[in-house]
């Protein structure tokens, strides 16, 4: 049973995660809910600003996080790897930048509250005033 452990944990970032994935924004924002396809373009460089004409910032997860690989295979299908190097060809072009990013949730969640114009990504826990629930990644989206 010990030697299938490691296995059985390589698997759950991308099965148990996604489940619990939580896209929020400023608890101010007028959003109550986003598309997933509305979520994509924010996230990969399509669109600059929120439903409306707003101005979004997404922030995302460092590089190698179990959380940012698992977002994006759930949200595009799409692999970290091939998220950066999907990026890379954008900044290369010279017309995007890639989300600002952070260490782990509780640095992610204090700038999203401390930006109207954020929006990022959280497992599911308790969340502080200041951010609201935009999306659900898993079972509820």
């Amino acid at each position: 049973m010990r030697k299938l452990l490691p296995i059985l944990l390589l698997w759950l970032p991308t099965s148990a995660f996604a489940a619990e994935i939580l896209v929020v924004v400023h608890a101010s924002n007028p959003l109550t809910q986003l598309q997933p396809k509305q979520v994509v373009d924010l996230f990969m460089g399509r669109t600059a600003s929120f439903p409306g004409g707003t101005p979004a910032r997404t922030l995302d997860w460092n590089a190698g996080s179990p959380l940012r690989e698992s977002f994006y295979k759930a949200l595009t299908g799409k692999s970290e790897a091939q998220v950066d190097a999907y990026w890379a060809t954008l900044i290369f072009a010279g017309r995007m930048s890639p989300p600002k990013q952070f260490p782990d949730a509780k640095s992610i969640i204090a700038a999203v509250a401390k930006d109207p114009n954020a929006i990022a990504y959280v497992p599911t826990q308790q969340l502080p005033k200041g951010v609201k629930v935009v999306m659900q990644l898993g079972g509820g989206s």
